[in-house]
């Protein structure tokens, strides 16, 4: 019996990743084409040329508003399956992404053997969930103590806590997010509330504490 043939697009700005996931989907799948993007732009002119049955995307693309793309292709392309794979911690963005119309979350330290689990799940039209996150899951279900502070934030304030944690400034992000600079300095001001802390310093030491970077 013949595979079925599927089309993939992997979002990454790194041209060794796109190299990889391209060698092991082509040596496991019948493939009809495997596209490639760069960037957030990049994406959006490619899904629109095309249909993709899976697409690869990884967080911290360039000059890109992850948040605004993810909920564009859940809304544009809704039958297609966004696999998010990124070196980012499960703990602070998996939920988040998963909430936000993702097929599953996957940690760029997964083996060729859980990319494939993945890809074949989410194929089979299910949610791929790490081990790791599973049990995370589990954890925060059954028990209502929760350490760390980053999990009172919403999806678009994380966002900006990156984007400052990167050391953009915030006219830098406003024109990224297409956001006024009077609300993104109400973002600004809500995140440094909620995580108490009071200047960029103190903002980069929590981040650390927490390994929200990793």
């Amino acid at each position: 019996m013949d595979k079925p043939v599927h089309s993939f697009l992997l979002a990454d700005d790194h041209s060794i990743v796109r190299s990889g996931l391209k060698a092991l989907i082509r040596d496991n799948f019948a493939t009809r084409f495997i596209h490639e993007a760069e960037n957030g732009d990049e994406v959006v002119a490619t899904v629109k040329k095309n249909y993709y049955d899976v697409i690869i995307l990884d967080i911290n693309m360039p000059d890109t508003d992850f948040l605004s793309l993810l909920g564009w292709l859940t809304s544009t392309t809704p039958s297609s399956r966004v696999l998010i794979f990124t070196t980012h911690s499960e703990e602070v963005y998996g939920v988040r992404c998963l909430q936000s119309g993702a097929s599953g979350f996957l940690n760029k330290t997964a083996t060729n053997a859980e990319i494939l689990s993945a890809l074949l799940r989410v194929l089979d039209n299910r949610k791929y969930i790490s081990a790791d996150l599973a049990e995370l899951l589990l954890k925060k279900g059954t028990d209502n103590t929760d350490t760390n502070p980053f999990h009172v934030l919403s999806a678009r304030e994380m966002e900006i806590t990156m984007l400052l944690h990167k050391g953009k400034s915030l006219p830098e992000i406003c024109e990224l997010l297409h956001i006024q600079y009077s609300t993104g300095n109400t973002y600004k001001r809500r995140i440094f509330e909620k995580l108490n802390v009071f200047n960029i310093v103190s903002l980069e030491r929590l981040i650390h504490t927490h390994g929200v970077d990793e």
